[in-house]
């Protein structure tokens, strides 16, 4: 995205934090970034797709950020409250364009912004399952969608205390505590041996087959990234394993091989479980 279009994002939310989005005009839009509304129109086709824009634009920030600490040599506890901490940051940074859009509901009902939250809304359930595995290991595997979504609850509870609310918070220690809360639901279902009530087949009733594939589209990509920054044998057995998914029926003990070298280097110790995860190995 040009620095002109990310200018018009950061001045219309906040136009639409102060005004609202409705009430909101294109011109105004054009008139707080010294522009002209044609040449508003250069960059958006209409307010409507400029929402959509300021929805991936601060996704996809977000995104960046977790992909950051994703790539540093922590353990798979420290990264994953690091990623909570940045997701509660960056969400409370933009209490008041949230607030706007409950308090209007602003959002339009069109075919991409459905495909957006979609989007987001799988991924969060993928985010949590992935850095769950990490974190506890194959041992929770039975019950780990419901844990993922349970804590995705308490993640959901704690916000509407910042959002609704203006609760000052420690968001360190926010996400500190919501893995504890996991630890102590880990803890209970392997003491009580209950079985979970959301499974791996109730989720594939929930997240269609296609947008497995676009997780997998998203993988190679990064493993094509990647390959460009390694060296020796660790290009090497990224270049193996890019051949084998872009199979139509990947070996799983190829697979499985490629990853324990990947294991190896902890900064893609993350996208080693993100591809156990997809595969189900």
């Amino acid at each position: 995205m040009d620095q002109k279009s990310i200018h018009i994002i950061e001045q219309s939310i906040k136009l639409f934090a102060k005004k609202g989005f409705s009430s909101t005009s294109v011109q105004e839009i054009a008139n707080e970034c010294g522009m002209s509304k044609g040449a508003f129109y250069l960059h958006f086709k209409s307010k409507d797709a400029l929402l959509l824009e300021i929805f991936n634009y601060y996704y996809e920030r977000i995104q960046k950020k977790i992909d950051d600490i994703q790539s540093l040599d922590l353990g798979a506890r420290t990264k994953f409250i690091r990623q909570m901490q940045i997701t509660f940051e960056e969400i409370a940074e933009h209490r008041e364009f949230i607030i706007m859009q409950i308090r209007e509901q602003a959002i339009p009902f069109n075919e991409n912004i459905d495909e957006f939250l979609k989007k987001t809304r799988f991924n969060s359930y993928l985010f949590y399952k992935r850095h769950l595995l990490a974190v506890y290991g194959k041992e929770v595997e039975e019950f780990l969608w419901e844990i993922s979504l349970l804590l995705q609850g308490i993640f959901k509870g704690f916000m509407d205390l910042v959002i609704i609310e203006n609760a000052k918070l420690d968001f360190k220690a926010l996400s500190e505590a919501m893995l504890r809360r996991a630890d102590y639901i880990v803890e209970g279902f392997k003491a009580s041996g209950d079985h979970p009530v959301i499974t791996e087949s109730v989720m594939d009733q929930v997240i269609p087959k296609d947008y497995y594939q676009y997780e997998l589209d998203e993988i190679i990509q990064r493993l094509i990234e990647l390959q460009g920054q390694s060296s020796g044998e660790i290009k090497d057995t990224i270049s193996v394993l890019l051949d084998e998914l872009q199979k139509n029926d990947p070996r799983p003990a190829i697979v499985k091989g490629m990853l324990s070298n990947l294991d190896e280097v902890k900064s893609y110790q993350g996208l080693a479980g993100q591809i156990r995860t997809y595969f189900k190995l």
